[in-house]
C-alpha cells in the first residue's frame, strides 16, 4: 500500500476520476500515520460570500484522510470512511492552505483520523475529524 502513496505523490498513478473531477491536490509527502499537502485555493470554490465552500473542504479533509488511512493499512486490509466532521474555525478566502492528516488511533476495526488546514502563517482555519472503518479485502 504505501508504494501506492509514493507513486501519488511522484506522479506515477493517476488520480480517481472524482479527485480530477473535484480537482483535489495531490499529496507532497507522507510517513506512517500522516499525510501533508499544500493547497492554493480556487477562487472558483468560492461561496458568494467569499469563503470556501463547506462541501469542497469536506471533500479535501475526506481525500487526505483516506491518504492518511492507506498509510497504516496492513497487507489485505481496506476502508471506508464510516464518519466525517469538519469544523470550519475561520473562514478560508484564498491563498495558500497547508493540510495534513494524522492518525490519533488505530484501533483493530478503526482509524481516527485528524485533519488540519492551516493558512501560509500557521493559523488554524478549519479541523476535521474522520473515523474509517477497516476491512479485510475478499476474493470475490
Amino acid at each position: 500500500m504505501k508504494e501506492i502513496l509514493d507513486r501519488v505523490i511522484r506522479g506515477d498513478t493517476p488520480m480517481p476520476t472524482y479527485a480530477k473531477t473535484l480537482r483535489l491536490p495531490r499529496p507532497e509527502g507522507w510517513e506512517p500515520g500522516r499525510v501533508w499537502l499544500s493547497w492554493q485555493v480556487d477562487p472558483d470554490l468560492l461561496t458568494p460570500w467569499g469563503s470556501v465552500f463547506g462541501g469542497y473542504l469536506a471533500a479535501l479533509a475526506d481525500q487526505i484522510a483516506g491518504l492518511a488511512a492507506l498509510s497504516v493499512l496492513e497487507e489485505g486490509e481496506t476502508f471506508g470512511t464510516n464518519d466525517l466532521r469538519v469544523s470550519p474555525l475561520r473562514a478560508i478566502r484564498g491563498g495558500c492552505v497547508r493540510i495534513e492528516a494524522r492518525v490519533l488511533h488505530r484501533g483493530r476495526s478503526t482509524l481516527h483520523i485528524e485533519i488540519e488546514f492551516r493558512a501560509e502563517d500557521g493559523t488554524l482555519m478549519t479541523k476535521a475529524t474522520a473515523v474509517q472503518v477497516l476491512a479485510r479485502e475478499t476474493n470475490a
